[in-house]
């Protein structure tokens, strides 16, 4: 019907989108962009107020796999705090205890974000970035990797029409999975 999504109900969507494929992630081995899309939940954590423990612990755990010392370190010192530390289950309790109490010092070691050109003026940010700060406009997101859509590298689903990077819904398809708008 090519109806306009309001601008709070299309940051909703991509919010719990970027949360929801994040087990569909780990499970492929792409830990990095699920911590990118952890990030992006964790930073509007807010909008889960019964899930901040297991959201927080599955981001710090996924930045530290990813070599994102410093979020990890970040979202990690969160779960310390008194009120969400009886909480945190056992098993991951030392682990998230040990990186507040070693924090990564050497930027040398930290993970770089790919970036790329804002599709509307070509100015770089990061992949995971969808508000562009020089033209402010807002690229949609692709529905298998949740980053940022490329001009150069476009898809959509055939049942729902949304947006996918071509070489991730291509890999996607090959491996049996479906499109999870569609799910």
């Amino acid at each position: 019907q090519k109806l306009a999504l309001p601008q709070d109900l299309w940051r909703r969507l991509m919010i719990l989108h970027s949360y929801v494929i994040v087990k569909r992630l780990v499970k492929s081995g792409d830990h990095h962009t699920a911590a990118l899309m952890l990030l992006r939940v964790a930073k509007n954590i807010q909008q889960f107020p019964a899930h901040v423990v297991p959201i927080l612990t599955s981001a710090v755990i996924e930045c530290h796999r990813s070599k994102l010392s410093t979020d990890a370190y970040q979202y990690a010192c969160t779960l310390m705090r008194p009120e969400h530390r009886p909480q945190v289950a056992d098993q991951y309790k030392k682990k998230i205890e040990n990186i507040v109490r070693k924090p990564v010092t050497d930027d040398s070691k930290e993970a770089s974000e790919a970036t790329s050109g804002c599709m509307y003026c070509g100015f770089i940010i990061l992949e995971s970035q969808l508000d562009c700060p020089n033209c402010k406009n807002i690229s949609p997101f692709c529905v298998v990797t949740g980053l940022r859509m490329l001009k150069d590298d476009w898809t959509c689903c055939p049942h729902c029409n949304f947006p996918a990077r071509r070489r991730a819904m291509e890999e996607a398809l090959h491996n049996g999975e479906h499109c999870l708008m569609c799910d």
